[in-house]
């Protein structure tokens, strides 16, 4: 009589097993990706009031004189008038590079090594762009200043999990 053994390797049949660390990050990003994709329409949507904006902080302006609030509403409006001006671009690179973000962080979940690249350029090259676009002053290069501190801490993050992610 002869005996079969059917041997298996749990190893090569089971899916890999998302990192919790990875699990969350990729979570975290996709509610970012919502807010950037309402943000980024909000911002676009705001630029069509252009005139009715830039009323009010004229009013505002008017009534602080040459304060220093005056001269930071001041520099307000100029990034009103580049926002406005821009506004199509701006709405195309965030919605773009926030889809980049979104397709990352997808092909991270699959563990595809791939995705951290995709990911990084979503999330590093708008740093670039926008300054360039909108120029800087302290309002704007406050802002910038925090986006990039959490773009790069992401970018960190994800880099720390390169380990789990294969080449496919």
């Amino acid at each position: 009589m002869e005996y079969r053994t059917t041997e298996t390797n749990d190893i090569l049949e089971q899916p890999k097993e998302l990192p919790g660390m990875l699990n969350t990050l990729t979570v975290l990003t996709f509610i970012g990706c919502a807010i950037s994709y309402l943000s980024s329409l909000w911002s676009f949507y705001s630029a069509t009031n252009y005139q009715q904006n830039l009323e009010k902080m004229q009013e505002a302006q008017d009534k602080l004189g040459d304060s220093t609030m005056g001269k930071m509403i001041e520099g307000s409006m100029e990034m009103l008038k580049k926002s406005h001006d821009y506004r199509y671009i701006i709405l195309i690179v965030g919605l773009v590079f926030t889809t980049l973000c979104l397709v990352g962080a997808l092909q991270m979940r699959k563990l595809k090594k791939g995705g951290f690249a995709i990911y990084t350029i979503g999330e590093l090259v708008p740093l670039i762009i926008t300054p360039i676009l909108m120029g800087v002053n302290l309002s704007a290069g406050i802002g910038l200043a925090v986006g990039a501190v959490i773009a790069i801490f992401f970018v960190a993050l994800y880099a720390s999990q390169r380990k789990y992610l294969v080449n496919n």
